[in-house]
């Protein structure tokens, strides 16, 4: 009984099991995953005969994330999978064709790859985007605490990069958060950016409007969500500069601005209390002054009073940066340029459609 109890692993192809400590099958050399995995209908199927779906690396509120071998091009690439109980919720298929739409439109080395997406065999809806090794920033965050200055500024600005490309497709994110920042190693960089999950994103060009669209409804993030989406107000690229002045704020001294012991209680003070200054925390006094200067007018209370969008904000992080004699890399730029789509069939929504739920 003890030896069945160490066997954790299972070759998903042959199903020969194996003890934690291995890695790939003897027999086929394919990789192993846990035996609580291997009940998972999704493992081992090979959508369009070339992704190799093998293990399951997360799980969200509309799907599980899969790790899968392109076995054309011989790389590895994640699935998104929408929860097979929401296949038949037209609201929840409509965010997740959403969100592959605005994804696979998006080409920017600082926003995540999307490749494609479809249908499964049993009606299950599939994303297929690049596969990312890397350390989501709120590990880094958690881990860390306040980080150097240069250092802050090199990721805020890079995720300021990958928004803004958005920004200037008529995207808005609307839920900028370390959750969905993942810092991967590039060319010697170990702190290069990729932007993920526009899932709940605006489409401000497209001409649908839904129930979304309206007033009332909240989107985001309580600890990083603007004071006119914490409203319920209409939100635009500004509402993505507060927020990503929060997230600067917090890489820069270890903390956001407002902490609340329930989201509501974060929305009112997002709502009507004013950020402490950010030289004024413990950790924050090392900020020079330009640079927090800049940060605090991302806090704006009124949209008017903030940067018109991301690159604007990463424009001015960048001059104060060199004012104080720091040194931040330039601008990445995207690939290539996208704007609406001519073929009306393709067109985007105008809002997405996401619970009214709110997270601290």
């Amino acid at each position: 009984m003890e030896a069945m109890d160490a066997l954790a692993k299972v070759c998903p192809k042959c199903g020969r099991q194996y003890d934690g400590a291995a890695a790939f099958c003897q027999k086929d050399g394919v990789r192993l995953t846990s035996t609580a995995q291997s009940a998972d209908p999704y493992i081992g199927q090979t959508p369009l005969d070339q992704f190799k779906i093998e293990e399951k690396i997360g799980a969200g509120g509309m799907g599980a994330v899969y790790r899968a071998r392109q076995t054309t091009l011989h790389r590895d690439v994640a699935i998104k999978i929408l929860h097979a109980e929401l296949a038949d919720n037209s609201d929840a298929v409509r965010r997740f064709k959403r969100e592959a739409r605005v994804c696979t439109a998006l080409d920017h080395p600082n926003v995540v790859r999307v490749f494609l997406f479809g249908q499964l065999e049993d009606g299950s809806l599939y994303i297929v985007m690049e596969h990312l090794d890397g350390r989501p920033l709120l590990d880094v965050i958690r881990r860390e605490g306040a980080l150097p200055v240069h250092r802050a500024l090199h990721i805020a600005t890079q995720i300021c990069d990958g928004v803004g490309e958005a920004h200037q497709q008529g995207v808005v994110h609307r839920d900028i958060k370390p959750e969905n920042v993942v810092l991967v190693t590039r060319r010697r960089d170990p702190d290069f950016v990729k932007v993920l999950d526009f899932g709940i994103a605006r489409v401000l060009w497209g001409d649908d409007v839904t129930q979304a669209t309206q007033s009332g409804l909240v989107f985001g993030t309580a600890r990083y969500i603007s004071p006119e989406g914490a409203a319920g107000e209409a939100t635009d690229a500004r509402s993505d500069v507060y927020s990503l002045g929060i997230l600067t704020y917090q890489l820069c001294c270890g903390e956001t601005p407002f902490d609340a012991p329930s989201p509501v209680q974060m929305l009112m003070k997002h709502i009507h209390a004013d950020p402490p200054h950010l030289r004024g925390k413990p950790r924050g006094a090392h900020v020079p002054e330009p640079i927090a200067d800049v940060i605090m007018r991302a806090l704006s209370k009124n949209p008017d009073g903030r940067y018109d969008d991301a690159h604007a904000y990463a424009d001015a992080l960048r001059t104060a940066a060199e004012r104080a004699g720091f040194e931040v890399h330039r601008r990445r730029t995207a690939r290539s340029s996208i704007g609406p789509p001519s073929d009306p069939a393709y067109r985007l929504p105008a809002a997405a459609i996401e619970p009214p739920a709110v997270r601290s």
